[in-house]
């Protein structure tokens, strides 16, 4: 679903208040320079929710050209996803900045997501990123999680508080040089890990829909 499907709270601000208010190269972590950077131009303003923000149940947010504004997202507050949460850009760059923590119980990071935390993250099981050139994934606070899955090796992902939890790296292809499949095998059940990273962000989102694990115990 797209950012207004998931909730119709966001209030406009122009942007001369937003770029004020919600410092994005600074949530960052400095590595995005500037908007036009983003959108190829400024946008007209910022989307905003106002407080904290509580979702029961499952979070999917997949952005389309056409489907996502070409601004940014800020909810100024925590996120609780009671349930698993997957954000996915598909060659848009629109960014969500959350200026408080972010808990859920499984997060995946897809592709050209460009996800901003301005406090602590909180998984309780599974944290899986497989992001493109323009991926980014930033945690400004304490960051926690029962295992985290990274493929690919194109994206940045950055947590600067450190994030103390298991990291499986898998990667394949021309320019991708690392492999801890072996790792993979003894964290991830073995339906979900076969060495073949191709579909398995698809096999673990929809076990994650059923609610049922997807780490060995």
């Amino acid at each position: 679903m797209s950012f207004e499907q998931w909730s119709t709270s966001w209030e406009s601000v122009p942007l001369s208040e937003a770029v004020e208010r919600y410092d994005i190269c600074k949530a960052s972590d400095n590595h995005v320079e500037d908007l036009e950077g983003l959108f190829g131009e400024e946008p007209e303003c910022f989307f905003v929710h106002q407080g904290d923000l509580t979702i029961d149940g499952p979070l999917s947010i997949e952005n389309d050209p056409g489907l996502a504004e070409d601004t940014v997202y800020v909810i100024d507050g925590n996120l609780t996803v009671n349930g698993p949460m997957r954000f996915s850009n598909g060659d848009v760059y629109t960014p969500l900045y959350v200026t408080g923590s972010v808990t859920a119980q499984h997060l995946m990071c897809l592709l050209d997501n460009n996800l901003f935390i301005g406090g602590s993250l909180t998984v309780g099981g599974l944290l899986m990123t497989e992001l493109s050139d323009m991926g980014m994934l930033v945690v400004h606070g304490a960051a926690s999680t029962g295992a985290w899955f990274e493929t690919w090796d194109r994206g940045e992902v950055i947590f600067v508080d450190d994030l103390k939890a298991r990291r499986l790296r898998v990667s394949e292809g021309e320019y991708f040089g690392y492999s801890d499949a072996d790792d993979a095998a003894d964290v991830l059940l073995p339906e979900f890990w076969d060495g073949d990273i191709e579909d398995a962000a698809e096999k673990l989102w929809a076990a994650a829909l059923e609610g049922r694990p997807l780490l060995r115990p």
